[in-house]
């Protein structure tokens, strides 16, 4: 026997595991995350065992092992007894779970584990095992054996009882009317009760206990966090629906279920209905409704007893009185207490905040509830601009009607138009809650972590003393996600001037500039975030150039070079099928164009706009076609449709990224250097490098995507520059474009190097 681990093999395994002690082998591999985290937790408690063996298996260096005993996923833990497998598990325990499993494990009896193998043997075949009544059927859904008797109407009546595949009795219970009804118990392996209660037509009523076992067995009751310190556990049902549950240990001690220490004790002013939660670290008292929903009144107490917060609930929605606690939250120190309102959720009308004599320190008018489909729907979200005094307008019109929410966001707008920020100043002093900025970035924070797409929760958040900035910040992100920028763009400058510190709000405001096409205002904001955040300053400025490319005739850059072997020496498509592929990708860029076009001004200079394709369409667009078609002895789908009503800006300008480069490198490959039709086909003589270049660099993209980039480095590939960036330096988040830039051109070569092709849209050209 060792303290320390055995690396096992083929050679050593069969004497090892064969050995009449303990043996616990754990299959694993060095890139596997959950291997590795569980790995010091099997090498500490190989060192409290002596008496036991700890033995790894390499999965990747012993492939022949891990075969044998079909290890599927790792790790795989198995344990050993005179070469009989005991037990057998799959993922990463806990330290606490592994060391009960080792205690158990001592005490199984070998020959108790042949039976019952022998016994799931029999059972495979149809075959009831022995310790099974002969009358007893095999039931699929549970997996279990069962017997029992049923009335003329086929339902079960009477006792009923459930064996395990192995033979081991399960369970027993009562039926009346084929329901459960009456007293039922639950067995550990070892015969030993599991669990007992009593059914009440069909729904469990009144005390329901799990007991703990030192043996192996299978049934559990240390879930979910469960110490196994606790030994019995007690819940208490109300026809089918807990009501309460209580822990014990080994002395029927209460204690606290995660940790196994004793229940504390009860504080003065706790009511006996309470009950102490760990996790919160508080006594609570909650009532729920039939489907578990908060109900009626829910109050919690700090474990000196104190009152932490109560509120009234209906059907789990907080609707009417709240009061809670407020030390340090709000702006005057004096406060000590907060009470108000809810209506379905949502916190409105009058609040107070009080002093510790319960005097009132400051009160505030929060407004009536608006809940998301109004918000949603309101004007002050629309993407059309107004001038600020219409916001303001409106704004007054919202405050009159109590809508302190949407008045918020109007003047906002408003900020946003004019800069004049004392007027949002003073509507935030007149209509939400004072909190220190502390606490205002908290609740901000909160709301934003769990709530992030609802207006409700968002604009709510802003009456109850959020953080403004952040959440306007928010507001901003969610209106950019909606294809609404100009709005958002309203909405990040409002936090910008209310925050004017928050260097990250550029970062928000330079995406929300690129959504609109301000590439050269994204790129101010970029230089305005180096100093605070360097990263997100190259990361936008990294963004900017690949979004928004210069649309000059790619292939006049590029040395084509590339390392692959049998590379085409020369196009293979005709000059008529090459001169049609050319009118599809001029359509396609057309229709990118036209579409980008629509989205601004007439008459506004966009320098990266994609270039006017009419000259090599002299009888307009061409047919775009999706249809299934014969390859070879292959068929294939063709899809050189192209969707452009509703896409965002970026993926618009994408599409036509691919499209231009796929479109000049087949110009270059008839011997072109301009956007012309070409007339004859010559290719350069470096043709096979120009498409042997285009796999080789979509290659480096997926890898540095897939991997990382680990894959290149371990085979030495060369590397290339993207808008002036290496491909291993540009932000993993911008990898996609690279892709997508060089899936279209690649795709392009392979149908321009073979014959036997029909267009460079063909589904099988774009895998590999």
């Amino acid at each position: 026997m060792s303290e320390h681990t055995v690396d096992l093999t083929a050679e050593t395994f069969e004497q090892t595991t064969g050995a009449p002690g303990l043996v616990l082998v754990d299959f694993w591999a060095e890139w596997c995350g959950p291997c590795r985290n569980f790995a010091p937790i099997f090498t500490a408690t190989a060192q409290k065992h002596p008496d036991v063996v700890f033995g790894k298996v390499d999965t990747e260096a012993q492939q022949e092992l891990a075969g044998r005993f079909e290890v599927q996923s790792i790790p795989t833990l198995m344990a050993f007894k005179g070469g009989v497998v005991v037990h057998r598990s799959a993922g990463a325990m806990p330290a606490g779970r592994l060391e009960a499993l080792v205690k158990s494990l001592k005490s199984v009896d070998v020959d108790a584990v042949k039976r019952a193998e022998e016994n799931k043997k029999l059972t495979e075949q149809g075959i009831v095992p022995p310790g099974v009544h002969p009358d007893a059927e095999w039931d699929e859904g549970d997996s279990e054996w069962v017997h029992g008797t049923t009335d003329a109407k086929g339902r079960k009546q009477g006792p009923f009882k459930y064996w395990r595949a192995d033979g081991t009795l399960c369970n027993e219970c009562v039926y009346e009317n084929g329901k459960p009804h009456g007293p039922f118990k639950r067995f550990h392996e070892s015969g030993e009760v599991s669990q007992d209660g009593e059914f009440v037509k069909g729904d469990i009523h009144g005390p329901r206990a799990w007991y703990a076992s030192e043996k192996y067995t299978t049934e559990r009751m240390h879930e979910n966090g469960v110490s196994l310190s606790v030994r019995k556990t007690v819940m208490t049902y109300d026809h089918g629906r807990v009501v309460d549950v209580k822990h014990y240990d080994g002395q029927g001690r209460r204690v606290v279920p995660s940790t196994g220490e004793p229940y504390p004790d009860r504080p003065k002013g706790v009511p006996l209905e309470a009950e102490y939660r760990e996790d919160m670290n508080q006594w609570s008292h909650v009532n729920l409704d039939v489907a578990g929903e908060r109900h009626g009144l829910s109050r919690f107490w700090l474990p000196t007893g104190e009152l932490l917060w109560e509120a009234e609930y209906v059907d789990g929605s907080r609707q009417g009185l709240f009061r809670s606690l407020a030390n340090d939250e709000y702006q005057d120190p004096r406060v000590r207490f907060d009470e108000g309102r809810f209506d379905q959720g949502e916190a409105c009308d009058a609040w107070t905040l009080l002093d510790e004599d319960r005097a009132v320190v400051l009160s505030r008018d929060l407004g009536v509830a608006q809940f998301e489909e109004e918000l949603s729907a309101s004007q002050v979200l629309s993407n059309l601009p107004r001038p600020a005094s219409a916001w303001r307008e409106y704004a007054e019109t919202c405050l009159k009607a109590r809508k302190h929410r949407e008045a918020l966001l109007a003047m906002a707008r408003a900020v946003a138009s004019d800069q004049q920020v004392a007027p949002m100043l003073e509507l935030l002093e007149r209509v939400t809650l004072p909190r220190t900025p502390r606490n205002a970035r908290g609740t901000a924070a909160e709301v934003l972590e769990n709530a992030s797409n609802s207006w409700e929760a968002m604009a709510g958040a802003l009456v109850r003393g959020g953080d403004a900035g952040m959440l306007l910040r928010a507001c901003a992100v969610l209106l950019d996600q909606s294809d609404k920028p100009r709005a958002a763009l309203d909405f990040v400058n409002a936090a910008l001037l209310l925050s004017p510190e928050r260097a990250d709000f550029l970062f928000t405001r330079g995406l929300i500039l690129l959504n609109m096409g301000l590439d050269a205002h994204a790129l101010k904001d970029a230089e305005g975030l180096k100093k605070a955040e360097p990263d997100s300053a190259s990361f936008l400025g990294a963004y900017t150039r690949s979004l928004f490319p210069v649309f000059d005739f790619w292939p006049a850059k590029e040395t084509p070079h590339s390392t692959y072997d049998n590379l085409p020496e020369a196009p293979a498509q005709t000059l008529m099928a090459i001169q049609r592929v050319v009118q599809k990708y001029a359509t396609r860029l057309q229709k990118i164009r036209t579409e980008l076009q629509g989205r601004f001004k007439p008459g506004v200079s966009l320098p990266w706009m994609p270039p006017d394709m009419s000259a090599l369409l002299p009888q307009g667009p061409v047919e775009l076609v999706e249809d299934e078609v014969e390859v070879g002895e292959e068929s294939v789908s063709v899809d050189e449709s192209l969707a452009v009503a509703g896409v965002g800006l970026p993926d618009l300008i994408r599409f036509a990224r691919g499209d231009w480069s796929a479109l000049t490198w087949l110009l270059w490959s008839c011997g072109e250097t301009k956007l012309v039709m070409p007339k004859k086909v010559i290719s350069p003589e470096n043709f096979g490098h120009a498409a042997g270049m285009s796999s080789q660099r979509l290659w480096r993209a997926r890898d540095r995507r897939v991997t990382g980039g680990r894959g290149a480095k371990a085979s030495g590939a060369a590397s290339f520059e993207f808008e002036g960036v290496d491909i291993d330096a540009v932000p993993s988040q911008l990898v996609g474009i690279i892709e997508q830039h060089y899936s279209e051109t690649q795709a392009m070569f392979y149908w321009l190097a073979d014959s036997d092709n029909v267009s460079p849209w063909q589904d099988n050209l774009r895998g590999s």
